[in-house]
């Protein structure tokens, strides 16, 4: 590599790196449920071997009964195991995968376009991406997914010329495809067009073996691991409605796969997905759209090769066969892949530009106009959300968590109300609950029915509180809203109002009462 590409670069991945770990506990403002289940099973693994409900070594995560990849989990484990458990080090694999694929972004650019300039810009512009950013801030699997996946699009362009690497990038798939559920779909598209540019080559006893063995762990899991089980609730075929509905059916694959490149959606409006939106902003930059239409021209012509035209026509499928209308955590493949296209397109632009004061200028206004998007996403990130929208994000629990913690053993009960789903992860969570302990708690593996129903455990009820029955309750604690423990009655009744958790807008989110 050129030492002024290399340069480039490393300011590229610094950048990246400062967008995705600045604030990390600070912005999302709490962990939301796939991030402290993610944190504690992790947390579990590494004391214990076994997930949350004390199976050993899962080969799937059953946290809410929608049986996660496990991958996510096992490589946080050590990280939470050896740092303590809270957001940072609950996403910090998310966000350590963002940068590295910002590096897997231009080797892959680079090995597919044959230009240092457009891979370059590719990477620069993921560094600073709404998606890029906003989703390597979160645990989301997907993140972990995507470095497997962009290392196996680097190995099928590498066997066109040198057939051996076909079997690794099929085992990198199978990786990406253990982090994430979406990553089946894609290993799936892998072996496919491997298959296609092998063609009567694929019959090749050794090359049929040798796929059969990096496959395998594919096949048990999904017999044995529920690694399907996600697919099944989330499917598209929930919208089946009979041989009636056919051409409806049609038609909302139709819909789900243009959503994906409706200029509007990519560039303007967004997700309605609360957890993978950033206020304000599209997927990418508004001003982006020009060059995302330059760019799909080009390489739908075929000028940048068959595999990128592949990737960019079928890259939205996994997306397509879910309910969701547009969900971009579903494929940040194809995220890439828009950076990608964008990024030849503006090189084609500004190529195609004749006087050099023109290039100057015109590179001016992009330059700045890039910048001041940049301080807008900042700012939006770090302030806002953790102000505006704080209710978003299950805030509360770590606050209450921090209060209790010192004082449960000297009460019977905690009963919680919360008017958030799966309340008990987050106890676990945020009062570092030792895993033996829970196990214990549960009984055996399977002592818990699916679905499961409640989520008591231990000292903790998680219902209603309803004061006129409850006020008799000693040695208890109550975690609940100000309307449900009215100040009054708690001090007529003897209660104590141990801490009132004030929310970032000055407003009582969170009493915490005890009965002694």
């Amino acid at each position: 590599m050129d030492r002024k590409i290399g340069y480039v670069l490393a300011a590229i991945v610094f950048v990246a790196a400062f967008f995705r770990l600045f604030g990390l506990d600070k912005s999302p403002p709490s962990a939301n449920w796939d991030e402290a289940s993610y944190g504690y099973n992790a947390y579990s693994l590494w004391k214990t071997g076994k997930d949350e409900f004390g199976s050993i070594l899962p080969l799937s995560i059953r946290s809410f009964d929608d049986f996660k990849p496990p991958f996510y989990a096992y490589m946080t484990a050590p990280i939470v195991g050896l740092w303590g458990m809270n957001e940072i080090t609950s996403r910090f694999t998310g966000a350590l995968c963002g940068v590295l694929g910002v590096i897997m972004l231009f080797v892959v650019t680079k090995k597919l376009t044959r230009n240092n300039w457009i891979a370059l810009l590719a990477a620069a512009m993921m560094s600073v991406e709404p998606w890029a950013v906003n989703l390597s801030r979160l645990a989301f699997e997907a993140n972990l997914s995507l470095v497997f996946f962009l290392g196996a699009v680097y190995l099928l362009e590498k066997a066109r010329s040198r057939e051996k690497y076909y079997l690794p990038a099929i085992f990198l798939a199978v990786m990406s495809s253990f982090a994430y559920n979406s990553g089946k779909v894609y290993l799936g598209l892998v072996v496919l067009w491997a298959i296609w540019q092998l063609k009567k080559k694929v019959f090749n006893v050794k090359l049929l073996l040798g796929m059969g063995a990096i496959l395998m762990p594919v096949v048990i899991a999904a017999v044995f691991g529920s690694s399907l089980a996600r697919f099944s609730s989330t499917s598209i075929f929930k919208l089946w409605d009979g041989p009636k509905s056919a051409y409806v059916f049609a038609g909302e694959i139709v819909n789900r796969y243009a959503a994906y490149y409706s200029p509007v959606n990519i560039f303007v409006r967004g997700t309605n997905e609360p957890n993978q939106s950033v206020h304000g902003f599209g997927v990418f930059y508004a001003f982006e759209a020009v060059f995302f239409l330059v760019g799909i021209y080009q390489v739908l012509r075929g000028r940048y090769g068959s595999q990128l035209r592949w990737w960019v026509l079928v890259s939205p499928i996994p997306a397509v066969l879910t309910w969701s209308w547009f969900s971009p955590v579903r494929i940040m493949p194809y995220w890439t892949i828009v950076a990608m296209v964008n990024a030849i397109g503006a090189v084609h632009i500004f190529n195609s530009l004749k006087p050099r004061l023109t290039k100057i200028l015109l590179g001016g206004v992009w330059g700045g106009w890039w910048v001041l998007n940049i301080i807008w996403l900042s700012t939006t990130l770090l302030w806002y959300v953790p102000y505006a929208e704080y209710g978003r994000w299950q805030w509360g629990f770590r606050e209450a968590a921090e209060v209790i913690k010192p004082l449960l053993s000297q009460y019977d009960r905690v009963i919680w109300e919360s008017p958030h789903s799966q309340p008990y992860i987050f106890t676990l969570f945020y009062l570092n609950y030792p895993p033996e302990q829970y196990h214990r708690d549960l009984g055996s593996p399977d002592a818990v029915p699916i679905p499961r129903k409640i989520v008591d455990f231990g000292k903790f009820t998680y219902r209603k509180i309803f004061w006129p029955v409850d006020r008799d309750a000693r040695k208890t604690l109550f975690v609940g809203g100000f309307f449900n423990l009215p100040e009054s009655d708690v001090k007529r009744d003897g209660g104590v109002i141990i801490k009132d958790i004030i929310g970032p807008q000055g407003y009582v989110e969170v009493r915490i009462v005890g009965m002694d």
